[in-house]
């Protein structure tokens, strides 16, 4: 049988579930959704501008997730992390993060410096009160270090990881020149990465983590 060359896969529009989910995750980056609350299902997908189907079907992943509690009578509430389960999230970000910038020390291009570097400039242009983008871009940075390197499971995992990190990333970004911090720490990372040195890669993203945790637990 003749191989097909030549024909791209069509690229699907998002469902109305995955619509939902994305919508409902950047309410709880911006703060719209708060822990301690208990929100109705019948009005979130009223807001939306959804049936109760893919709005139900959004917040079961987020439930599976750990970012949220189904509760009865169609209500759900954020989840409230403990110290241990923080620490956990920390802890399990810098084994992966330390890992991924080592790597990226090794092979990275100067292409995919450029990239990281766009996002950092993004990330120095913003001030206070734009919490919310400043934490999408943050997300971003660290996420597309595995993208680069096509680690997808370590990818996959990270990407969980910073699902929870939306409960309470905020804390840390309100506290007194922590947005500024985090720029500088950003770039010390790209720096050791764009020096090829992955023992410093590695100890830049552990370190950045580890300031992190000491002022959100």
């Amino acid at each position: 049988m003749a191989k097909l060359s030549g024909i791209t896969a069509v690229e699907r529009p998002p469902t109305l579930g995955r619509r939902a989910y994305l919508q409902i995750q950047q309410a709880i980056r911006d703060g719209s959704l708060t822990p301690g609350e208990q929100y109705s299902e019948n009005e979130l997908a009223e807001s939306l501008g959804m049936s109760r189907t893919p709005v139900r079907e959004a917040l079961l992943t987020l439930n599976r997730e750990g970012i949220i509690v189904v509760e009865s009578q169609r209500g759900f509430r954020l989840r409230e992390l403990s110290t241990a389960e923080r620490q956990e999230i920390f802890d399990l970000r810098s084994l992966l993060e330390g890992f991924v910038a080592s790597r990226l020390a090794l092979s990275a291009t100067a292409e995919d410096i450029s990239q990281l570097r766009a996002i950092v400039d993004a990330q120095e242009r913003l001030s206070s009160g734009e919490e919310s983008e400043f934490l999408a871009l943050d997300e971003r940075f660290h996420l597309l270090q595995s993208e680069i390197l096509g680690l997808e499971r370590t990818h996959a995992t990270m990407a969980s990881l910073r699902g929870a990190m939306w409960l309470f990333g905020f804390e840390a970004l309100k506290l007194p020149r922590r947005l500024e911090a985090v720029v500088i720490e950003h770039r010390a990372i790209i720096d050791a990465i764009e020096q090829g040195d992955p023992e410093a890669a590695a100890s830049a993203a552990r370190k950045h983590l580890a300031n992190t945790a000491a002022v959100t637990l």
